[in-house]
């Protein structure tokens, strides 16, 4: 009596195997999608920084040269 139970689990294990393989196909697919956001993130974060800190030294440079000439 339990054979009748028993391909129905089979059917649902090769549905499951199926649906685990398209899920861990999306999770790799996000992870690499999230690993270039991150990557880009941070490139950009650092272009920031080095943007800024040119700006403070050059806003530095001007007030020193500033101030030489001024006295």
């Amino acid at each position: 009596m339990k054979l009748a139970s028993h391909p129905r689990v089979i059917e649902r294990g090769i549905l499951t195997s199926v649906y685990k393989q398209e899920i861990k196909q999306s999770i790799s697919e996000m992870k690499r999608k999230s690993l270039s956001r991150i990557k880009s993130s941070i490139l950009n974060g650092h272009d920031k920084l080095q943007s800024r800190a040119g700006t403070v030294l050059q806003v530095s440079v001007f007030a020193i040269f500033l101030v030489v000439i001024l006295f």
